[in-house]
């Protein structure tokens, strides 16, 4: 296969995690015969945002993905010709996030951890459901950007839909506020779950979903929910194992995807940077165009990593080990990933991904 790959960082030749990340895309390449061009790029601080310029942007719309060192979603922008200010989210159109959640090995060892070994959740947030309270209410300019927003509905569902039918065959909905919001989705479900009458859906209030995380989380598979929702539910996941900002995040969208760190690293020393939340979303990249293979190599590489200790629940890694090194064993690792623990089929095989 061959991917157009956008890198963003905010200083491209200081930032060690891109380095790293290249390292392991530089190994799938080698190790499973694709081809990926690369095009770095790095952004502006401006106005305390992060400024994405018209190059930028092009390059971007250009590219199979995007895959950006910090969270970019989180404060980037654009000014158009024109002088029009848009987000990430509406210069790329964005139409839903997901996060995967799963124990990292060497945090399942920690005994107030432990009991959560088994949890492995993937949260779908819809970006632009429910834009309007109604059709009526849409004016006439806006009718079009209207059912725009219910076919974003629609394909998010079915990427649910999909992935809960390759892994646990469980989907969890929480009931958005709005009747109007609720009536769109539930008619949604209705014409979509027949299509996969092995998953089960549980239409639930978000309370409910909250209590679970906390209680039983690894009952739970994947979870549809909005925006506002979706935010507070991954951070009560990235509290599970007591990780600290490891959770990667991707954005669909059509035809452009963009993938991050669902937290920015908050590590001033740039040798100490902790590369694996920009290297799991590369995994998690790879699992969206298909990969599943390659994603998994990924995932035991850091997984073996976790196992050595070479990375903790901490932002920044253990002083005996810097970025460089890290890097260097992650991409080794993905060489040699049938050696650093026979492949486990089950971890790694499409219909059982633990990602997406």
């Amino acid at each position: 296969m061959n991917l157009k790959v956008v890198l963003l960082a905010h200083h491209r030749e200081e930032d060690t995690a891109i380095q790293q990340v290249i390292k392991c895309i530089r190994a799938i390449e080698e190790n499973y015969n694709h081809f990926f061009t690369i095009n770095s790029l790095t952004t502006e601080l401006r106005n305390g945002g992060v400024l994405l310029d018209e190059a930028t942007v092009n390059a971007c719309k250009n590219s199979d993905a995007i895959l950006s060192s910090f969270p970019v979603s989180r404060n980037g922008y654009h000014i158009s010709k024109e002088g029009i200010k848009s987000t990430i989210f509406e210069t790329f159109d964005f139409y839903a996030s997901v996060v995967p959640t799963l124990p990292f090995p060497n945090q399942v060892n920690f005994e107030e951890y432990a009991s959560n070994k088994n949890v492995d959740i993937v949260v779908f947030s819809a970006l632009k459901a429910g834009k309007y309270a109604s059709i009526e209410m849409a004016t006439k300019s806006g009718v079009d950007s209207f059912h725009s927003n219910l076919q974003s509905v629609h394909q998010l569902f079915h990427l649910a839909f999909k992935t809960a039918k390759n892994r646990k065959q469980k989907l969890y909905i929480a009931i958005p506020e709005g009747p109007y919001k609720k009536s769109i989705w539930e008619k949604t479900v209705a014409e979509i779950a027949p299509s996969y009458p092995m998953v089960k859906t549980f239409m639930c209030d978000i309370s409910i979903i909250i209590q679970t995380i906390l209680k039983t989380p690894e009952s739970l598979d994947c979870i549809f929910t909005d925006r506002a929702h979706g935010k507070i539910i991954n951070s009560l996941n990235n509290n599970l194992f007591g990780l600290s900002n490891l959770l990667p995040c991707g954005h669909m969208g059509i035809g452009i995807n963009l993938f991050e760190p669902l937290e920015d690293s908050q590590s001033t020393l740039k040798e100490k940077v902790n590369p694996i939340p920009l290297i799991y979303s590369l995994a998690l990249l790879l699992s969206r165009f298909g990969l599943q293979e390659e994603a998994g190599a990924i995932q035991m590489a850091v997984n073996s990593a976790g196992e050595r200790g070479m990375y903790t629940t901490l932002d920044t890694l253990p002083k005996d080990i810097n970025c460089d090194q890290l890097g260097d064993y992650l991409a080794a690792a993905i060489i040699d990933s049938e050696d650093i623990g026979v492949v486990n089929d089950e971890n790694i095989d499409l219909g059982k991904s633990t990602i997406i």
